[in-house]
């Protein structure tokens, strides 16, 4: 009797059954886990499926052994070895994955530099980054930190909405939206730069027990690290800034004394003479285990070589002329994008560096005992060094030095490391500006200052600002597009269709 019944409602029951169980899925979906709730559901769904397979077993009998349910069992299982294979190769993806940015730019990657920051950090660092839901920034933000925490398990990263945590806001003093704050420890850093220049700066920052020195010498027209004008050097500085320099001035003719946090000095294209004692002050400095970087220009009235021979160098008076490799043409203007290995320049591969109105640097006959000299910048075969600088219209003779010619060069003896460099101009605010990390300039000259301060740890290329491209397109070339989009291709559909209806019809 029952039977009878429950063959009756059998198509009902499985309906119910079914209806029962999708349900219960979607609800499970709907919550976020399988609670109780779904869980009751999809009981009572497979209930209703039992039932109604009790009212009707010889059909479901049939249906379980006949050729379709052979043929069904058949594609079942090959269903399941496909899904077995998917979730076996989504396992190992999430195991061993590897990503590719294929943007000609690499404007989704960190740079060699970050990466190797974050790869010589010893201590956790937390992150935490306020900001309002509503503010497009964060999910830039988060994109950008999750390829921070990809390099590396010492970052943590928290978001925080001030409105709805006022006490976390409070705790942190924060003030404004767009705040993140670095801590290791006891130490913290606040920046409110959502780039990777900025993010990079702050990790340094806070990673650091010690921020070293590099002071400027002051008193003979050098280049004013603080200057903003074209020919100061404001944007090294915010640079070394960033790579947790503090920058500083240093006049010689007022004090004698080195700071004991100078990690390394910086002579940025003088104008006039070094006073006797200044050039001892120097030549003491080095002596001692100094580290120091002279950039000079053509005709200066600064003369170092007296303090640079000790060590198997120095600049030759001249004007370096390359017309086979020349910036844009201009022969007074030589460029490189070739650099021997070394720990300034084993990244640079592929930049290219160029001095405005550059000095040559020789080699003394003799290199002093345990010194190494290494030319880092050299010129082309079909360049030469001018020595009549009075002259208005420079051509090769017998009196100049010809090529290749050095225009950089690192020295080291013992604790002893310098750099020389033939241009300040190079590394001038009007050059980093107008090639906005186009070329190798600002790079190289980082570079050296780590290679000084003993900081080869952070030699790379530094992270690199959003390339911006801009189509420009003639009269003709716009109204080509127009057309070929709005008229020709629509044609083209077009007579396809009557095409097909003249031969169906």
């Amino acid at each position: 009797m029952m039977r009878e019944r429950l063959s009756q409602w059998s198509n009902t029951l499985a309906y119910a059954g079914l209806f029962a169980i999708a349900a219960g899925l979607v609800a499970a979906l709907f919550m976020g886990k399988m609670g109780w709730v779904p869980g009751a559901i999809l009981a009572v769904g497979a209930v209703l499926l039992v039932a109604a397979a009790l009212g009707r077993p010889a059909e479901v009998r049939k249906a379980l052994t006949g050729r379709r349910a052979r043929y069904g069992s058949n594609a079942l299982a090959m269903s399941l070895i496909l899904l077995a294979i998917l979730a076996l190769v989504n396992f190992l993806a999430n195991r061993h994955h590897a990503r590719w940015d294929l943007t000609s730019a690499k404007q989704y990657s960190l740079s060699s530099q970050t990466i190797q920051i974050l790869k010589d950090l010893k201590e956790p660092i937390k992150i935490t980054a306020f900001f309002s839901p509503a503010d497009s920034a964060q999910a830039t933000l988060k994109d950008l930190l999750a390829e921070y925490t990809y390099h590396t398990d010492k970052l943590s990263v928290e978001f925080v909405d001030p409105d709805q945590k006022p006490a976390v806001a409070r705790q942190y003093g924060i003030t404004s939206y767009g705040t993140i704050v670095f801590e290791r420890g006891a130490r913290r850093q606040d920046t409110f730069g959502t780039d990777e220049q900025s993010i990079t700066s702050a990790i340094l920052k806070v990673s650091r027990d010690e921020q070293k020195g590099i002071y400027f010498l002051t008193g003979h027209k050098e280049r004013d690290p603080e200057g903003s004008g074209d020919d100061g050097f404001s944007a090294i500085k915010a640079l070394l800034e960033k790579n947790n320099y503090k920058v500083g001035t240093l006049n010689l003719a007022m004090t004698s004394t080195i700071p004991s946090d100078a990690a390394a000095l910086v002579v940025a294209g003088p104008q006039t003479a070094y006073a006797e004692d200044e050039r001892q002050t120097l030549a003491t400095y080095l002596n001692g285990g100094g580290k120091l970087m002279v950039l000079l220009d053509p005709a200066s009235g600064a003369d170092l070589n007296s303090v640079l021979e000790t060590y198997g160098v120095r600049f030759r008076n001249d004007l370096v002329v390359d017309i086979y490799s020349s910036f844009f043409g201009d022969p007074l203007t030589p460029l490189t994008a070739r650099y021997p290995y070394s720990m300034i320049t084993k990244d640079m591969t592929g930049l290219t560096s160029f001095f405005p109105y550059a000095r040559s640097i020789e080699r003394l006959g003799t290199t002093p005992e345990g010194a190494t000299i290494t030319d880092l910048v050299t010129t082309s075969d079909q360049s030469w060094g001018e020595t009549n600088l009075t002259q208005r219209q420079v051509q090769k003779d017998a009196a100049d030095t010809p090529g290749p010619l050095t225009l950089v060069a690192q020295v080291q003896k013992g604790n002893t490391r310098l750099v020389l460099v033939g241009d300040s101009d190079f590394a001038a605010n009007n050059v980093l500006n107008s090639v906005r990390g186009a070329f190798g300039n600002a790079d190289l000259f980082v570079n050296a200052i780590n290679w000084l301060a003993e900081e080869e740890s952070l030699i790379a290329i530094g992270p690199k600002t959003g390339d911006v491209r801009t189509v420009f397109l003639t009269p003709s070339q716009m109204r080509l597009i127009l057309y070929s989009s709005a008229l020709v291709l629509p044609a083209m559909v077009l007579f396809v269709g009557l095409l097909v209806w003249w031969r169906r019809r």
